[in-house]
């Protein structure tokens, strides 16, 4: 098992995720803060190269459902990370705030 690097660092943030060897030709793609965000794929390259539309898939169903987009949890001794601009960060931020000040937001993770 691998993991990712998760650290909120200057402009943007990284979120870490996982890739799990599941047997010879399948391996597992989640991302611990989003609830449910897992993929199956068929090499370990596959997983990472679509890293990141698994996250986008995962945002943005937050954000159609109202829900909090969570902030990128620390792992220690962390490897790998994905990389989400800053512009990106304070549309999540801005998103928590709104949904919060409308009491509609819900958290999926709790």
């Amino acid at each position: 098992m691998r993991l990712s690097k998760v650290v909120g660092v200057g402009v943007g943030m990284q979120f870490f995720y996982v890739i799990r060897k599941l047997n010879d030709a399948q391996y597992e793609l989640r991302f611990p803060d989003f609830v449910g965000a897992k993929e199956i794929y068929n090499s370990e390259q596959e997983a990472r190269k679509e890293a990141m539309g698994v996250f986008l898939e995962a945002v943005q169903e937050r954000f159609e459902n109202k829900q909090r987009i969570p902030m990128p949890s620390q792992i220690p001794g962390s490897q790998d990370s994905l990389n989400v601009p800053g512009t990106f960060r304070e549309l999540i931020i801005q998103h928590n705030m709104s949904m919060e000040s409308l009491g509609e937001i819900q958290d999926v993770n709790e």
